[in-house]
């Protein structure tokens, strides 16, 4: 650790202890923290070779972090936020927002209990093709394919190149170019392109008769319980590097079609899915996203909501594990 990380880290938890974050945040304008979840589990390690540690929080230390939001800051929905953002409705200080990508099934068992002990509610946009499968989002396919595989090397056959796979380094290299190729497909190319690269590698996921994703029963309980239900499209590309207007508009339309089907109640909330390359979103999703009906549509882009901002690319932030960490990067966005 470098003498500068360690001043950082001194002045953090200075910060953090004497409570000048929360004094500061009472003068500053009105804003919201989104916070970023995707999966709540008990054991985060018993599925690390499918869903990443990086988006994977404890059971303990998601409660720890909700009763602290239920405590020291004041808990809102996109609604409220989107109320704010078209002037119809005040925001209160330290207002934070919770809010699940993907649609894991442990969202149900795991996170729900918890927010609904707190009284928190929470947003879960859901990938809908993923809906009540033992599949898991083909990014994790990828992981697992690439992390559990015997093989030596893998054949590129995007790039016209072999990668070595003999040690951590090179099979995260060789995963991240398979993310890069995966992320602009949808529907039969993007699974072709899952398929070939599990037979090739001689790995694939099974869930062995477990759930992998929530079910439609889930969401209809989630919506019951006070939670919003949104839309993370149907199979989970990068919306901005998708070149097919056709298929782009489908993801985005016929996700939302779908979960009004089912839940029979309107959806106007979206997430853009960011599973490699940048940007996620651009002008012509930000504008497609409006013409559907999508009131509001969360991003990856770090930072808090303040009056003026797009609420079609809204951003959102990670949550440290850590608890002053937790608590110094939600104040620290909510003074910006």
């Amino acid at each position: 650790m470098t003498l500068k990380t360690v001043s950082k880290e001194y002045v953090r938890k200075i910060a953090v202890g004497s409570r000048i974050l929360d004094l500061a945040g009472r003068l500053a304008s009105p804003s919201a923290v989104i916070l970023m979840y995707h999966s709540v589990r008990d054991d985060p390690g018993q599925l690390a070779n499918l869903i990443a540690p990086g988006i994977t929080h404890a059971s303990s230390i998601f409660r720890r972090q909700m009763e602290i939001v239920a405590q020291d800051f004041v808990p809102v929905t996109l609604d409220d936020i989107l109320l704010f953002l078209q002037g119809e409705a005040g925001l209160p200080r330290r207002a934070i927002a919770v809010t699940f990508d993907d649609g894991f099934a442990d969202n149900y068992e795991f996170a729900t209990p918890i927010l609904n002990h707190f009284g928190i509610r929470a947003a879960f946009y859901a990938t809908v093709n993923l809906i009540g499968t033992s599949e898991a989002p083909w990014y994790c396919r990828l992981r697992y394919a690439f992390l559990t595989t015997h093989k030596g090397e893998w054949s590129d056959e995007f790039n016209r190149m072999t990668w070595t796979l003999k040690d951590p380094a090179s099979r995260e290299a060789a995963l991240l170019t398979a993310f890069d190729h995966c992320a602009p497909l949808v529907s039969d190319k993007q699974e072709k392109a899952i398929r070939d690269i599990e037979t090739a590698l001689e790995a694939k996921f099974h869930a062995g008769g477990q759930s992998t994703m929530m079910d439609w029963d889930d969401l209809r309980r989630l919506r019951a319980d006070g939670h919003i239900v949104g839309s993370h499209t149907l199979t989970h590309p990068n919306l901005a590097h998708v070149s097919d207007d056709e298929h782009l508009r489908r993801e985005l339309e016929e996700s939302r079609r779908r979960i009004e089907s089912e839940l029979g109640s309107e959806v106007i909330h979206f997430s853009y899915p960011h599973p490699a390359l940048n940007p996620q979103w651009s002008a012509k999703t930000v504008e497609m996203t409006a013409s559907i009906g999508y009131k509001t549509a969360v991003t990856t882009t770090r930072g808090a909501v303040r009056a003026g901002a797009d609420p079609l690319c809204l951003r959102r932030i990670g949550a440290p594990r850590p608890e002053d960490q937790f608590r110094w990067k939600v104040g620290r966005a909510l003074l910006g």
